[in-house]
């Protein structure tokens, strides 16, 4: 077994040796309560994951191949059927996704863990050699680990992401003809309307936030873009949910519209956020305890009076009839994306502005 610290050996130089030394097992780094694992075989990549990070679900979503309905049914059948099952070949035997729409979503993930794993300074490594479990992930949805440590390399290499901060307003400025734009700036010059910020025109993007605030800041660069010298007004929402899966797709959506999710796995934490962020609005997953969620919620100082809404898997009013004010809203899971979004629009357009 392979192990040691960041500190004293870079990530890049332990993933070359194994990936050129076509080693088989898995790799795991950990720091400060993250979690990233990658299962390597034969100089491919066939699993990544980082907890909490970028879900499968998240990008499936994100590049439109699922919607978050279909998203949400997949993940409940993980959990009454097979809860180990991976999510993309779940929805490839439901017929949701066909071998190149998963290919290509495993690759952005991938992509994604690497690209975060990279930056990290501190932490520690172990790799555990051994046979991977062939059944895991298919062959055919495997990447290619040299290509991606090179196109990662490259992307960190790029100063203007740094540059751009997620409340960052941009209008356009120039012609976007007469210079050459980089890969995918034609998606993102599409979204800049000279409101939004750059943390919702990421979360639009199929590309990763990083990716986009790199766009952003090379179109500033040429001249295509203009940075505006306010930042944009972003009222925060509180998420408390305690599935990793689902707090990433409301996270997306939150962004989307407009807002700043700030997120609790459970009810303990949410007086300090609370206090911390001045959430506008809060959304609620009901792990099944849903009237003492929501009841423990409105007794926390900040939380009292604050729009909230429950996605839940029935009907707990019948517990709120001591309820009267302040209304509680009730989103039936798996929600309806476009009823959420309008909810989040509603409460969040006093504060963003007319979107």
């Amino acid at each position: 077994m392979l192990h040691g610290r960041l500190r004293n050996v870079p990530l890049a130089e332990v993933f070359q040796v194994l990936v050129t030394g076509q080693k088989e097992g898995t790799l795991e780094v950990t720091r400060e309560g993250q979690l990233a694992v990658l299962n390597l075989s034969g100089g491919r990549i066939r699993y990544a994951s980082l907890r909490p990070g970028v879900h499968l679900g998240e990008v499936l979503v994100r590049m439109d191949l699922l919607s978050t309905a279909e998203v949400q049914a997949l993940l409940a059948s993980q959990v009454r059927e097979n809860a180990g099952a991976p999510l993309g070949l779940a929805a490839l035997r439901a017929g949701w996704l066909d071998e190149d729409e998963l290919a290509a979503a495993v690759r952005r993930q991938v992509v994604e863990v690497v690209s975060d794993l990279l930056t990290w300074r501190d932490g520690d490594f172990r790799f555990m050699e051994s046979d991977v479990d062939s059944t895991y992930v298919p062959n055919e949805q495997a990447v290619d680990a040299m290509a991606v440590l090179l196109e990662v390399a490259g992307r960190l290499q790029d100063e203007h992401a740094a540059r751009v901060t997620p409340a960052a307003v941009f209008e356009r400025a120039g012609d976007p003809t007469s210079v050459t734009l980089p890969a995918g700036a034609w998606d993102v010059l599409a979204a800049v309307d000279g409101r939004r910020s750059a943390r919702s025109l990421a979360a639009e993007s199929e590309a990763p936030e990083r990716e986009v605030y790199a766009i952003l800041g090379r179109l500033e660069a040429l001249g295509v873009l203009r940075r505006l010298p306010h930042l944009a007004d972003e009222p925060v929402v509180l998420v408390v949910c305690a599935s990793e899966a689902l707090e990433r797709l409301l996270r997306l959506l939150v962004a989307r519209c407009g807002g700043v999710p700030v997120v609790a796995a459970d009810t303990a934490p949410a007086a300090a956020l609370a206090a911390r962020w001045r959430p506008r609005a809060v959304v609620v997953d009901d792990a099944g305890d849903g009237v003492e969620h929501v009841a423990a919620l409105r007794a926390t100082p900040g939380l009292t009076h604050l729009p909230m809404v429950l996605l839940s898997a029935s009907n707990p009013r019948r517990g709120w009839r001591r309820w009267r004010r302040p209304r509680v809203d009730v989103l039936t899971r798996p929600f309806d994306e476009a009823a959420l979004m309008a909810w989040l629009e509603r409460w969040l357009a006093p504060a963003s502005g007319q979107r």
